[in-house]
């Protein structure tokens, strides 16, 4: 009618009847194809109608639209469309409650189910317990097909079939909390979301009834030798199978906080690895004289065991580098020196063996190790792998700080003590997960933690419990399974090259000879200082050193230290040779001899190294005396500057034009040093240096 006023052409009402139709079949596309149908005839019977009333529309009054047969044919339109709609929406509303009957029904009936399975045995019973409570959380259709009691009876795995509409393992895990809190589950316990790769549509579940990893679960004493290639055990899992690692492949790391049980931890994957006939344990602590290691080679050095438990111990610095040198130059001519046997045998790696043992470095307060050994090491986790040289490192916490993400990175055995923050846990095994993920509060004793093995999700295990009583008896037991380092390697890692730096500052190239065979020699006495006394005899230690050498003398036992006698008996001799030192008549002096030696010199210059290095350098100046070391001359310079202070730059300058040849950052260092040891005096950084309250007038000191 509007369109008519308007004097629109008819063609205008059939297209917005057209365009009306069309809205509606979008806007509805998923609705019933009746009531699409409707309202398409109801849109299309409108625009027809416009197209006819404005096309017998004329000048005359009241016609077009505002005629009598137009709007008797639009009224009727109208109630016909109303009375369709109705009858319509009718069929919906039946169909609608027919379905929602159909639901109620089948609800019904599996309820009905749910309940006489309940009701016929305690395992139906609480699967439908437990698939009611997942469905109510998780929003998703998953059923409980299984219930496995585990032996001892202390909890049960629910086993879960998947819906196939997507849900998988991340949609299940995030809900182990709240599930434990709404069942109900026992302090201490745990629920658990397993995957067990059995297929994408299947879940485990497991329950704790009681909690088993409380309790202490003593290790087993050794009966028979074992083998790398295995899985070793570390513990138990809360159903009560062996929480396992493999490091014949792969690097591990363990963290923990003090009194977690993360030492005992560590002695556990010593004793497992000292029980295979097919690799050999070095290990590194720089804390206590070797606390860690100590136990492990006690029974040898006191002649109680036929060969030492580990292979070899690194008790400081110098000698965990000298240890991590040697196992970068296994890492690096191992399969070279093997390849015509790595050809033959179609190996691409070092298949290892009681001939070629691997080597597995175990590291107690990674933290505490000087930066190059700390890359060492790294690099051995990188690229050690083929030569059959793995690193299984420990620090007290999981942070950048205590152990770098590119050693983490590297480890696909990791494991995770007792700690109070969340967030350890999180950079140990996954930093992309959200909070929540592991719950702490239930590793409530020492010696539970968070385990995961060949980059698998972390679960919950108990440590096995190791005493210092039972590691010696397996220290001696052990003694005839351990094997040799084979003859090249021994070879490879016995001369070693590197790049050290001087006391004057200066790196050199240093050559190292017997780094492997004279390892005892070198370790034992930090390793048991109050038992010098008891020392170990040369005979034992050659023999030693030729046996892991691969030598010879290796067909036979290796031969244990003399342990010597007890410190009371070692004091009281000594006691008796002083007494018998007092009653000796003193013998008259004969005099000096006819050619004495020089004295020494009152303050040792070390620095005349540089000398010995630097063979252009002048012993004289031009005035024909006799030059002082440059360390001296640079004590002279800062004295002679007096409350003024002189700078390293300035000195430096100095020395150049006097004809030295020392460095400015040698001159530098000196100078650091003496203000360390008050000789000299920095007021602050960059400032310049002044005479120290232990400086001497170097100009009156002897220059011989």
């Amino acid at each position: 009618m509007v369109s008519d006023l308007a004097g629109v052409s008819p063609v205008w009402g059939l297209t917005a009847g057209a365009f009306a139709a069309t809205g509606a079949v979008v806007a509805s596309a998923n609705g019933p194809g009746r009531a699409l149908a409707y309202r398409v005839l109801c849109w299309l019977g409108a625009g027809a109608w416009s197209c006819w009333a404005l096309a017998t529309s004329t000048s005359e009054p009241f016609s077009g639209p505002w005629s009598t047969a137009n709007l008797a044919a639009l009224a009727a339109g109208t109630i016909g469309a109303a009375f369709t709609g109705r009858a319509f929406q009718s069929a919906e509303q039946r169909k609608e409650g027919d379905r929602k009957a159909q639901v109620e029904v089948e609800m019904a009936r599996l309820t009905a189910e749910q309940d006489a399975r309940a009701a016929a045995s305690e395992h139906d019973a609480i699967a439908v317990a437990w698939e009611r409570e997942l469905r109510r959380q998780t929003r998703r259709e998953v059923k409980v097909v299984n219930v496995e009691f585990w032996n001892p009876n202390t909890g049960f795995t629910l086993d879960l079939q998947l819906p196939p509409d997507g849900t998988g393992f991340e949609d299940i895990k995030p809900f182990e909390k709240t599930l434990a809190q709404s069942m109900n589950v026992p302090l201490g316990c745990a629920v658990e979301v397993v995957d067990p790769h059995v297929s994408r549509q299947v879940l485990h579940i497991r329950v704790g009834t009681f909690d088993a990893l409380a309790k202490d679960h003593h290790l087993k004493p050794a009966t028979e030798a074992d083998t790398i290639e295995n899985p070793i055990s570390i513990g138990i899992r809360s159903d009560g199978s062996d929480a396992t690692i493999n490091l014949r492949y792969n690097c591990a790391v363990l963290v923990g906080q003090t009194d977690s049980g993360k030492s005992n931890e560590l002695n556990v994957i010593t004793d497992r690895v000292v029980r295979c006939t097919d690799a050999l344990a070095w290990a590194i602590d720089l804390t206590g004289h070797a606390r860690y290691p100590r136990p492990w080679v006690r029974a040898w050095y006191e002649g109680r065991a036929t060969a030492p438990a580990l292979d070899w111990v690194a008790p400081t610095a110098d000698e965990a580098r000298l240890m991590t040198l040697a196992a970068l130059e296994i890492v690096t001519y191992r399969t070279a020196d093997y390849e015509q046997m790595m050809f033959e045998n179609g190996w691409d790696k070092i298949m290892v063996s009681p001939e070629i043992p691997e080597i597995v470095i175990t590291v107690d307060e990674f933290g505490s190790l000087p930066d190059d050994v700390k890359e060492n090491l790294r690099q051995i986790s990188d690229t050690g792998r083929g030569a059959g040289v793995r690193v299984a490192s420990c620090a007290l916490e999981a942070n950048n700080i205590y152990i770098p993400r590119a050693m983490i990175n590297q480890s696909r055995e990791r494991i995770g003590m007792r700690v109070q923050d969340e967030a350890q846990l999180q950079y140990l095994f996954d930093t992309t997960w959200k909070s929540g993920r592991i719950d702490t509060s239930t590793l409530r004793a020492k010696g539970m933690g968070m385990w995961s093995t060949d980059a698998s999700l972390p679960e919950r295990f108990k440590g096995w419990r190791l005493e210092p009583s039972l590691i010696d008896s397996e220290s001696i037991t052990v003694g005839p399974w351990r094997p040799v380092l084979d003859e090249v390697s021994a070879h490879r890692c016995d001369t070693l090259t590197a790049e050290v730096r001087s006391r004057d500052g200066f790196k050199t190239t240093q050559r190292f000879t017997h780094a492997y065979s004279d390892r005892w020699q070198r370790t034992l006495p930090l390793i048991f200082p109050a038992r010098q006394g008891a020392a170990v005899s040369s005979q034992a230690a050659v023999a030693e050193a030729n046996t892991s050498a691969g030598s010879p003398e290796a067909d036979n036992a290796e031969a244990a230290p003399d342990s010597g006698k007890s410190l009371d008996e070692a004091m009281a001799d000594l006691e008796a040779a002083r007494q018998r030192l007092r009653e000796i008549e003193p013998v008259p002096d004969p005099g000096p001899a006819e050619q004495e030696l020089p004295p020494l010199p009152a303050e040792p210059d070390y620095s005349v190294v540089e000398s010995w290095l630097r063979q252009d350098m002048p012993d004289t100046n031009a005035a024909g005396s006799h030059k002082p070391y440059p360390r001296r001359r640079v004590r002279q310079l800062v004295w002679d500057a007096g409350d003024t202070g002189i700078g390293p730059t300035a000195v430096h300058k100095q020395l150049e034009a006097e004809g030295y040849v020392t460095t400015y950052p040698t001159v530098n260092g000196w100078m650091k040093e003496d203000a360390a040891s008050e000789v000299m005096r920095q007021e602050r950084d960059r400032a310049p240096y002044t005479r120290g309250p232990r400086m001497a007038n170097p100009h009156e000191q002897d220059q011989d």
